[in-house]
């Protein structure tokens, strides 16, 4: 049996890259922000109670990206259409769903039940 060349023994084929791979530079720049957005609101909010207010929308906000990714690779996997139409829709609800947390947990008004 014939010994393979080196380039040929050890030559890898590429493989689909994961969603890990895909989403992890949206998750970092996101990550960026959000402690951006949390050191400023520590910073700028006289009160414990703003500062509190900031970090439940920070952390609604974080569930609002991870559903909107979730929405999308169940879209483009299994629902039928063109994928633009379902980013389209995932954008809407996601954009509609940044306007409801920024209503309930905004803290430059006062407090609502």
């Amino acid at each position: 049996m014939a010994a393979l060349p080196a380039r040929q023994r050890y030559h890898r084929y590429m493989e689909e890259p994961t969603l890990l791979y895909m989403v992890s530079p949206f998750l970092v720049v996101a990550g960026i922000f959000a402690a951006i957005f949390l050191t400023w609101a520590i910073h700028t909010r006289p009160s414990w109670w703003q500062v509190r207010q900031e970090l439940y929308g920070l952390l609604w906000w974080v569930g609002a990206v991870v559903v909107f990714y979730a929405f999308l690779f169940f879209a483009f996997s299994y629902f039928p259409g063109p994928d633009w139409l379902w980013y389209v829709v995932g954008f809407v609800g996601f954009f509609f769903m940044c306007f409801l947390i920024h209503e309930k947990f905004d803290s430059s008004r006062p407090f609502r039940s």
